[in-house]
């Protein structure tokens, strides 16, 4: 079952909409722009965004342009008012609007344009329906082998997830998903050796990635992931594993955003905190690519709960650049739109104004507070 994003400010009509294609879609509703904006960022399955033009702050338009530069492979449909020419040219130009459909419009009318538009993203991705089925499939068989064979594994690729995904939205990477299933199947080397899940981090070192790439790249479609998991222990300069010429930005971005990733988790698990690893992974010339460094330094900096003085609940008018939620926050139609952990931005400190003045979220969210944490070093370029 697709996926799909409903966007509109009439909360009757979204329940409508919800009740009358959930048989067919899974369907997923946010009542503003900026609502949307953080769902498509949080859920990579997104296939589909349909969205009403005229709405209060950021118009359909808009909106459509910054989901196409999050998530590029989600289709994009707009709701429009009869003979609203320009809005549709404007669409089209900025935001690759693939289907219109002209207020008001049928249940029929929209689970059709809904189909046309699921089809050419297929086709685009050059999948058939039985083909991106099976490869989903496939990906969550293989998920649930490491889940029950290595449950720390498991966890410890949930966490790189999570920071790849973070990473990725950062540098404005297409293809997330790709990146996602790369975290999450990195540990399948684990299967190749009598390893104990006492320490997981241990099956994403050495010769164990190209274990994993080697039972991947036989699966069809997961050629890149393979390729990204199996350049995991090279180093920018060339050197590491596996022991050819590739180096620079002729590794996979995967492979290097994974690496990253990776030995976050590796100081970490050593005892050093979030800003200490990124000082030291700073200090290690030829290792890194800088550009995914700089990303996750603006991304994970001063991410450490032993870094804020305090937890408390702060009125949502009141929030920070910086503050750190120490909870996971929900609207009120119960959808989960952040975790526990996650940093305040500059973007994100008005969207959860914006939801908060509608009351779609909480008025108090409890977040920690800066203490006086050493800061990480700005990037350093390598030569």
């Amino acid at each position: 079952m697709e996926h799909i994003l409903i966007v509109d400010d009439d909360q009757d009509l979204l329940r409508a909409l919800r009740k009358g294609l959930s048989q067919k879609f899974h369907v997923v509703v946010a009542s503003n722009s900026d609502e949307a904006l953080q769902l498509l960022r949080r859920d990579s399955s997104l296939a589909a965004i349909i969205t009403d033009m005229r709405m209060p702050g950021m118009d359909g338009v808009e909106l459509l342009k910054r989901a196409r530069a999050i998530s590029p492979t989600t289709s994009r449909l707009m709701l429009t008012a009869a003979g609203d020419a320009q809005t549709a040219i404007q669409a089209v130009n900025e935001g690759n609007v693939v289907r219109f459909l002209t207020k008001p419009c049928s249940f029929l009318d929209l689970e059709h344009a809904l189909d046309g538009a699921l089809h050419l993203r297929r086709d685009s991705l050059g999948l058939s329906d039985e083909q991106l089925h099976l490869l989903r499939g496939a990906v969550d068989i293989l998920v649930k082998v490491i889940q029950m064979v290595a449950p720390g594994a498991h966890s410890l690729a949930e966490r790189l997830r999570q920071r790849v995904r973070e990473m990725a939205l950062e540098m404005g990477v297409p293809h997330i998903w790709e990146l996602e299933v790369s975290a999450m199947l990195a540990p399948l080397g684990r299967l190749s050796s009598p390893l104990t899940d006492e320490d997981p981090i241990e099956c994403l070192l050495g010769h164990f990635p190209q274990a994993a790439a080697a039972l991947l790249k036989k699966l069809p479609r997961l050629e890149e992931v393979a390729r990204s998991i199996g350049y995991l222990s090279k180093n920018f300069d060339g050197s590491g594993l596996p022991n050819d010429p590739v180096s620079g930005r002729s590794i996979p971005l995967g492979a290097r955003i994974l690496r990253v990733a990776r030995d976050l988790e590796v100081f970490q698990n050593e005892g050093f905190s979030v800003d200490q690893s990124l000082e030291k992974m700073q200090s290690l010339q030829g290792v890194y690519d800088p550009d995914v460094l700089g990303a996750a330094v603006a991304c994970f900096a001063h991410s450490d709960p032993a870094s804020y003085d305090h937890s408390l609940s702060m009125n949502v008018m009141e929030l920070e650049e910086g503050h750190i939620l120490a909870g996971d926050i929900s609207t009120s139609a119960g959808v989960l739109l952040l975790t526990s952990g996650c940093r305040v931005t500059a973007n994100l400190q008005r969207s959860l104004r914006q939801l908060g003045r509608t009351g779609q979220i909480p008025a108090n969210i409890p977040v920690r507070i800066p203490g006086r944490a050493s800061p990480a070093l700005p990037p350093q370029k390598l030569d």
